[in-house]
């Protein structure tokens, strides 16, 4: 074991490791079976308890990448796969609140919803990806799934709609950062995602790149994780992931709040699916049965 592993897991901990240092010390198994998977690729090692260590520290360290391409690499294995061309679905639970100048912050409207999305290798470690998102509106309180909503500030009642995206204009990936395809430049913004270990897992804290015409007020940041013994398999391309962010959004025009300034803040949590065969019962009825067309991605978007 390296001598700075050795001082982490001790406690005495240095900033600035290498994914290469980083991932030579011992890892642990039972997150893997946090995120539902089989620890069969983590036998032998020590169970994690989610709780700090009796003796010494918890340990928690960020580090880097040889490359751009590596770090790259990790991000698409972690948040999409490292393959040529795949399917990636992403179902999460989030909250609405209304923010509104001079007004209690104040949760209008809970949704469930996917994430769903296909990437295409189109050049040397380039890929073209388009998606969509369906979210069905559910009641704040009890859950169940509902068509209209009290607005908490205005105290009108409003019809309240799915939230369904599906004119994301895509984005095409690079070592160099993302690119939004309606950009009319050809230049790439470079990621914010930073990797670190906490215990037994590797955590990612990433700020979303919006395509260009997506105007403020308008922020989206997420943390996500993988077992370590997971991430550190080279040969696992497609790692599972659970995810929890926030974000910053205009009102959405169903609200009518035009006389009330301020904006939407939204907080979710969710996982990444193997397919839609692996989505809630609920939910998967629901789509099923009102938007049977967005259970598949469209690959008519692709260029090639």
């Amino acid at each position: 074991m390296l001598d700075i592993m050795k001082r982490a897991f001790a406690g005495e901990t240095e900033s600035g490791l290498t994914r290469r240092q980083a991932m030579t010390a011992p890892v642990m198994a039972a997150s893997a079976t946090a995120l539902g998977v089989t620890p069969a690729l983590a036998d032998n090692h020590v169970a994690a308890t989610y709780m700090p260590p009796a003796n010494g520290r918890l340990v928690s360290e960020q580090f880097s990448f040889d490359s751009p391409l590596e770090k790259m690499k990790a991000e698409f294995r972690l948040g999409r796969a490292w393959e040529d061309e795949a399917d990636v679905l992403l179902w999460y639970f989030f909250t609405m609140f209304i923010v509104a100048e001079g007004k209690t912050v104040t949760p209008v409207v809970r949704y469930e919803g996917i994430e769903f999305s296909h990437h295409k290798k189109i050049g040397e470690n380039l890929f073209e990806v388009h998606g969509h998102n369906t979210s069905y509106p559910r009641d704040v309180y009890t859950g169940e799934f509902i068509e209209e909503v009290a607005n908490p500030i205005t105290g009108k009642t409003h019809g309240v709609t799915p939230t369904i995206l599906t004119e994301d204009p895509g984005m095409v990936y690079g070592p160099g950062g993302k690119r939004p395809l309606d950009r009319e430049g050809a230049e790439f913004t470079e990621t914010y995602s930073l990797f670190r270990i906490e215990d037994d897992m590797v955590k990612q804290e990433e700020i979303r790149v919006p395509p260009d015409n997506w105007f403020t007020p308008f922020i989206e940041t997420s943390h996500n994780w993988t077992p370590r013994p997971m991430f550190e398999d080279q040969t696992i391309t497609r790692l599972p992931m659970g995810t929890s962010g926030g974000y910053v959004f205009p009102y959405p025009p169903w609200l009518e709040m035009e006389d009330n300034p301020g904006h939407m803040f939204a907080i979710w949590s969710g996982k990444k699916l193997d397919g839609v065969h692996q989505l809630p019962e609920g939910y998967f009825a629901k789509i099923e049965k009102d938007n049977p067309e967005l259970l598949v991605v469209d690959k008519d978007k692709f260029k090639g």
